[in-house]
């Protein structure tokens, strides 16, 4: 009796934006309509609010950097179940218009590495005219997986962004401005291991799409003045504050929460991320390689039913693949040679500072890279790309 083998999926560029496309318009019909994912993060951000406050004794500074952060000015929603009523029309509303970006699988790769040669300091950097266009989504081959500082899980599978939006500075906690210019970034899961939620999704017989809406976050742009740098500063610290607490009492409640444990493919990070910023480096990672000539972006063709569905649901059709420029593999999948490896990793990637003059600041500029060993087998991480810092 001979064993059947199981036919590995062949990625392409027609199927991932297809993909892509129909993971768009699944996400944006269900945070439109899905009464159990209004309900679900009400839960996360009441949650977020008694975590965060457990130690501070503040709910009402803790409740105005929460919403704050979220790009949110007074006055605020009256309660929970109306702020994630905003929160989800705002997002569906945002990733239906935004620019569709699907990654290839070896520049996923050379994106996460990019991402964790990132530090904050490196964040602070970042520019509008760094964006690759003021409204997009990207939409990752596999998961991302993160190991938070609780010691819990995310599958990070796409990214959104939108600019130009705002922090509002809330009166009180010893800010300058009243403002700091923005840019609003989502993080969407791949899974959400959660019994109950799966349970109540189940009972009201609700299809869950391939991304679901995990978090929003505010990332502040290079400070314009000594009055922005100061209030960068503050809001740092004031975050770092109320997150300590929150991820103390994250960690706490860990042992009792109503998780599901969950696999992940071969080949993703699992990454030690101390202070859960992985996705704010991960896309300012992404939006410098845009700039250099390491990505190249191809448009993907859509055929005339693509376009009348797109439109119907007042999104637009066009996807763009964005892929490594240069690439080499010692040895392509499947294939034997001198070598066999087991990983494949990223090499001769140098992050450096660049200064600009006319601007009169610095960015950051990676010169290489490309991928070595089997790309059919897991990303080794560790000390491969090498941060170069002037």
């Amino acid at each position: 009796m001979t064993a059947k083998k199981q036919r590995k999926k062949v990625w392409s560029l027609a199927a991932v934006a297809r993909s892509g496309r129909d993971a768009r318009a699944a996400a944006v019909r269900y945070m439109r309509e899905a009464d159990v994912e209004r309900e679900w993060h009400a839960g996360v951000l009441a949650y977020a609010h008694r975590a965060r406050t457990a130690t501070s004794g503040d709910p009402d500074g803790a409740r105005a950097l929460q919403f704050a952060t979220m790009g949110y000015r007074p006055p605020y929603p009256g309660d929970w179940d109306q702020a994630s009523t905003l929160m989800l029309a705002d997002e569906a509303r945002y990733l239906a218009a935004a620019d569709l970006y699907v990654l290839t699988p070896q520049m996923l790769d050379v994106v996460i590495a990019a991402a964790q040669s990132l530090t904050l300091a490196d964040l602070g950097l970042l520019r509008e005219d760094d964006l690759p266009s003021p409204s997009d989504a990207v939409i990752l081959p596999r998961p991302l997986i993160t190991r938070l500082p609780a010691g819990s899980q995310r599958r990070d599978i796409a990214f959104t962004w939108r600019a130009p939006a705002r922090v509002p500075l809330p009166a009180g906690l010893g800010f300058r401005g009243a403002e700091l210019p923005a840019v609003r970034v989502s993080g969407y899961t791949a899974a959400r291991d959660n019994r109950s939620f799966m349970r109540a999704a189940r009972a009201d017989g609700v299809a869950l799409p391939p991304t679901l809406l995990e978090d929003v976050w505010s990332l502040p742009l290079h400070p314009a003045s000594s009055d922005q740098a100061h209030d960068c500063d503050h809001l740092t610290v004031q975050l770092r504050r109320i997150n300590t607490a929150y991820w103390q009492e994250e960690t706490r409640a860990t042992a009792t929460q109503d998780q599901a444990t969950g696999e992940y493919a071969s080949g993703a990070i699992l990454d030690h991320d101390q202070e859960g910023t992985l996705g704010s480096r991960f896309v300012c990672a992404f939006w410098r390689l845009c700039e250099q000539e390491i990505a190249a972006v191809q448009a993907a063709p859509a055929a005339h039913g693509t376009q009348v569905t797109a439109a119907r649901a007042a999104a637009p059709s066009e996807v763009r693949v964005v892929a490594l420029r240069r690439s080499g593999s010692s040895s392509q999948a499947g294939q034997s040679g001198p070598h066999q490896w087991h990983h494949h990793w990223v090499v001769r990637m140098h992050k450096v500072r660049q200064w600009y003059p006319s601007l009169q600041q610095h960015k950051v500029i990676y010169r290489g890279p490309f991928v070595k060993g089997d790309t059919s087998q897991p990303l080794l991480g560790g000390d491969v790309v090498r941060g170069l810092v002037r």
